[in-house]
């Protein structure tokens, strides 16, 4: 398994894996039958530890990574010489020498191990410890003389053997000095006590041994290949492998938060022998030295002596230095509690603990700000309770001016008061503030404290009174600049505070009144409030200082009327609050605020809420309430209501054209001609946009609601002066009146009714009136009803394309089509354009479904020219709404037709209706122009009945005009005259005309007169489907055929 794949527990328990691992392979090595002191399996075991090390890196991540790279590559060398020693009498066939290349592999491990723990050391101190690094030296010292003693000399001097010999043998202990010094140092710092750091040492500890012990028994000629040390090297590497894995691993660099070095007892120990080495040697080597031993054991006691002295005062040093930090500590809490006093107690047993330890019982009793006699104790877990008077009074008693007093043993009633259980010895120090005894520091153990302790008590009871001292002062500073504070803030407040005693008579009047109410509070003092109120207010005011109810603290508001000092009156707002008992007040406290332009903001809000911000008159709201309120009356009283709906007609062109300012001045006039128009007990109302309402109450009958609407209509048409143009306004109404004899009377119902109502008489011919009827509600249904089908139409493909041809009037030949579109509904069958379309431009689906149209016109286009060659192509009409034209896509939509169909552009008509000119011209000549450019022809359709000039004409890219059928009225007065004109009109601009409806033949011979050569009509086919038209281009290209032939 690869590093990569341990989770996150199996990354902390890897190190155990290992060592039991290795654990097993050790006993295989040394009892094993079959692998018994065989080479190749302690190779592998020390192969695992520069392996154990490299993964301990990557799995721990420590930050000395130099360090432990440098560990790594001494575990790596260790191996090599391993390697070199065990393998070379299997691989080679012979034995390994002395001096040999192993020994030089093996002695570079030293540098480079000695280099890596010296980074480790500098991590851990990064400061430099001088006594630490003395007793390191005494120890390294004391225990290099033993080695220098038994293995180094002998080895220095032994005789048979080389100097290289000689070297080598005495480089090994020297190395094992080298490693045991840098070892010493990281054992005496203060760095941090990991389990990785006793594995690294146990490692380390077991090389020096195993090292010396096979010195020592190759000097006494005790070596003969014994396992025991191979397993003390085994346990060297794999202990090593094992710290590197251990999840402690990083905190071998991290140094320790207290950074002192102590005098323990093992360490004292430890110097005491290191000191006596040197003596000792000597005192084995003289042992038949009567003499000399004594002089000698004389010499060592003395050391002891010594040793135990200088001990005793470093411990005495310690415990001052310790003092002294918790003091300190303690100090920094107390300033950090300056303020409140249960901060300071909390600060107080922390700081009494810091110097005797969490062993001692401590508690603060303390007397409360009101009452000094009442004491609460306080302790680190419990929260304050009540000490007894007579055990408040027996401990003062016992202080009797001392600032420190030892009791023992503790009575009985003071260690039941004080919850001091089985403590045996107290010491009670006085906690003072400005000279006055505050409380008391109880401090209890089981044993008496010693004077250095109680000493240091009595420091932490003088800061802590002067803790208490700075918290007292505190307060009354904070007490005093509240005071200031409230004082600044009456005399600059924008209320008015004004206190009256029970008289009504003020007693206090803050200095803002003269800002709010332009009087000096000297000529408010001493005279009755209600001189101040309106006369309508003066009973409320006394109700409040009579009112048996109002006697409490509890505010309580008011609106008055009061008289400014130049007359004005003001509206404040009064909060008055009955304070009569409070003894810093005895009064009656008002409250007031000045709330005048806050009446009149609301006042305005209100009106703005119900009416028209525009015309001034009511809008929907109020007027659906006031219809309501009617329609009350009405059932009660048995009369008639009318709701009359007003809608502008083409409002929208007056906006586009002269601006939004125009419009609403237009909308104004059209409000003071509804309102000049009708009763004042009527309502006129304003919706919005251009829609109007008019409530009419009182009515006779129907016949007088009708004669209102004439009226309306009449005044509405005459012409208005806008920024010096002259300005139509018609209209459209619609009216409901009320049934006397309904059970239900619903406002909303009849604003909807008329607005029907309206809509239908705006479909019928604008400029009209209509009365509702119930018919009309149904129609409007199913009006919303198509138009909720109608968004769901076409992607469900219920639109078809109808055809009608277009002919040549003279030959009597198919000169083209034109595209109309019929809905197939699958409940309402086929529904007419005149019934969909405008609700298609309503929603502005026309956009979609026009470019749909366009799509099927081009395809079915190219179709006809491909089974009907004529001389001249077949030409396909296409119809253009207004929203069409004005549509960013119509152009690529038409582009898009033409190259997906294959149609020739000059077979494409697209007509447009002279009101596209209305919405915005330079718009639709801009569209036209583009269209034009894309090689189509442009037809006028319905010429002559709109609002088209021959300016318009000259303006737009037009080819082809088409007459509107009314011109071919048989019964149109002069409609022959206009249709020669329309026809002239065309001759003169180059323009072929095409003559709509014709149903009858003496309507060709007209036209033929006049000089029109194409023409449509029921005469010649109705529009028709696809399979029709085949049909019928068919026939009608059969018969011409055989005409020609006839002709020919």
């Amino acid at each position: 398994m690869s590093p990569a794949a341990l989770t996150h527990p199996q990354r902390r328990t890897v190190w155990a894996w290992y060592l039991g691992a290795m654990a097993v392979l050790t006993v295989a090595y040394v009892f094993g039958p079959w692998v018994k002191g065989n080479a190749a399996l302690i190779n592998f075991i020390g192969f695992t530890s520069p392996v154990a090390i490299g993964i301990g890196m990557w799995i721990n991540k420590p930050r000395a990574r130099l360090a432990w790279l440098l560990l790594l590559f001494g575990q790596a060398l260790y191996f090599a010489g391993d390697f070199y020693t065990y393998s070379y009498p299997q691989l080679l066939g012979g034995q390994v020498g002395f001096p040999s290349a192993g020994d030089a592999v093996y002695l570079s491990v030293y540098p480079v191990l000695v280099a890596g723990l010296l980074l480790l050391l500098r991590r851990r101190n990064p400061f430099p410890d001088r006594a630490a690094g003395i007793d390191a030296l005494i120890l390294t010292l004391g225990f290099s003389l033993l080695s220098f003693t038994f293995l180094i000399s002998p080895n220095v001097h032994a005789s048979g053997l080389s100097f290289l010999a000689k070297a080598v043998s005495a480089a090994y202990p020297f190395g094992d000095v080298l490693v045991l010094a840098v070892v010493i140092r990281l054992a005496v710092d203060a760095g941090k006590r990991a389990p990785a750091f006793y594995l690294l040492a146990s490692s380390i500890v077991a090389l020096l041994v195993t090292d010396c012990a096979y010195n020592y028994a190759l000097l006494k000629n005790a070596y003969h290949h014994q396992l025991v040390f191979d397993v003390g090297w085994i346990a060297y590497l794999v202990l090593w492998g094992t710290a590197a894995l251990h999840p402690s691993m990083r905190t071998l660099e991290e140094p320790a938060l207290d950074s002192r070095t102590r005098l323990t007892r093992s360490r004292l120990v430890l110097l005491a022998i290191a000191c006596l080495i040197a003596p000792g040697i000597r005192f084995a080597d003289n042992l038949h030295n009567v003499d000399h031993m004594i002089v000698l054991g004389c010499s060592a006691i003395l050391f002891l002596l010594v040793v135990a002295r200088m001990a005793g005062l470093v411990r005495q040093e310690e415990r001052a230095t310790d003092r002294e930090f918790a003091l300190r500590r303690a100090g920094a809490k107390l300033v950090a509690a300056s303020a409140g006093q249960e901060r300071i107690t909390a600060a107080v047993i922390a700081a009494a603990h810091e110097v005797v330890g969490a062993d001692a019982t401590v508690r603060v009793v303390l007397s409360t700000p009101d009452d000094p006699l009442a004491l609460t104790a306080s302790s680190a877990s419990e929260p304050p309770w009540p000490v007894p008077a007579d055990v408040g009074s027996q401990m003062i008693e016992a202080m009797s001016g001392e600032e420190l007093v030892t009791v023992a043993p503790v009575p009985a009633a003071v260690r039941s008061a004080l919850r001091l259980d089985d403590a045996e010895a107290a010491v009670l120090l006085r906690l003072s503030a400005r000279t006055e005894l505050r409380g008391v520091l109880v401090v209890a153990t089981t044993d008496e404290l010693s004077r250095d302790t109680q000493s240091s008590l009595g420091s932490v009871a003088a800061q802590v009174s002067l803790a208490l001292d700075a918290a007292s002062l505190a307060d009354d500073l904070h007490r005093r600049k509240s005071e200031a504070r409230f004082r600044s803030l009456v005399a600059h407040s924008s209320d008015l505070i004004t206190v009256l005693d029970a008289d009504g008579v003020v007693t206090y009047q803050s200095p803002s009144v003269e800002r709010i109410l332009g009087y000096r509070p000297s000529e408010i003092e001493g005279a009755k409030f209600d001189r101040l109120l309106a006369a309508p207010d003066r009973p409320r005011l006394a109700q409040v200082l009579e009112h048996d109810g109002l006697r409490s603290r509890d505010a309580h508001s008011m609106e008055c009327t009061i008289k400014h000092a130049d007359g004005r009156w003001l509206q404040l707002e009064v909060r008055h609050t009955h304070l009569l008992h409070d003894e810093t007040v005895r009064g009656i406290v008002l409250n007031s605020r000045d709330v005048s332009e806050r009446r009149a903001f609301e006042d305005q809000l209100a009106h703005q809420a119900f009416h028209d911000p525009v015309t001034g008159l009511a809008n929907r709201a109020l007027f659906v309430d006031r219809v309501q309120q009617s329609l009350h009356r009405a059932k009660r009283d048995g009369e008639l209501i009318g709701v009359m709906f007003i809608d502008l007609d083409d409002f929208k062109t007056v906006n586009d054209s002269l601006g939004h300012p125009a419009g609403d001045a237009v909308l104004v006039e059209v409000a003071g001609r509804l309102d000049r128009t009708v009763r004042p007990s009527d309502t006129v109302a304003r919706f919005g946009g251009d829609e109007f309402a008019i409530l009419l109450v009182g009515l006779a009958d129907s016949d007088e609601a009708a004669l209102v609407a004439e009226r309306v209509l009449a005044v509405l048409e005459a012409p208005m002066a806008i920024e010096r143009k002259q300005v139509y306004a018609r209209a459209s109404v619609g009216i409901c009146l009320s049934d006397g004899a309904a059970a239900e009377f619903d406002a909303e119902a009849m604003v909807r009714n008329a607005d029907v109502a309206m809509y239908m008489a705006k479909r019928d011919s604008k400029g009209r009136y209509r009365l509702f009827e119930p018919a009309m509600h149904e129609r409007a249904v199913e009006r919303l009803e198509l138009r909720g089908e109608l968004q769901h139409a076409l992607e469900l493909g219920q639109f078809e394309v109808y055809y009608q041809p277009v002919v040549r009037l003279g030959r009597n030949e198919n000169y083209g089509v034109e595209a109309l579109l019929r809905w197939n509904h699958p409940d309402r069958g086929v529904i007419s354009p005149a019934q969909f379309i405008p609700l298609a431009e309503e929603t502005g689906l026309i956009v979609p479904i026009g470019g749909w149209v366009i799509h099927e016109a081009c395809r079915e286009g190219a179709l006809l020219q491909r089974r009907f060659p004529t001389d001249g192509p077949l030409t396909m009409s296409v119809n253009l709404s207004v929203k069409q034209l004005q549509s960013a896509s119509i152009v690529d939509d038409v582009r898009s037709a033409l190259t997906m169909s294959r149609l020739d552009p000059e077979s494409l008509v697209l007509e447009v209706t002279e009101t596209v000119m209305l919405a915005d011209a330079d718009v639709a000549a801009q569209r036209l122009d583009d269209l034009k450019a894309l090689g189509v022809r442009i037809a006028m359709d319905d010429f002559g009945t709109g609002y088209s000039s021959l300016g318009y004409l000259s303006r737009l890219p037009v080819d082809i005009l088409k007459m509107d059928r009314s011109f071919l009225a048989p019964d149109g007065e002069g409609a022959n005259g206009l249709a020669a004109a329309i026809i002239a009109i065309g001759e003169r601009l180059g323009l072929e005309v095409v003559a709509e409806g014709i149903e009858y033949e003496d309507q060709i011979e007209t036209l033929q007169d006049l000089g029109c050569e194409l023409g449509q009509g029921f005469l010649f086919a109705k529009p028709m489907p696809h399979r029709a038209l085949l049909r019928y281009l068919g026939k009608t290209l059969a018969r011409e055929e055989v005409a020609s032939e006839h002709a020919a």
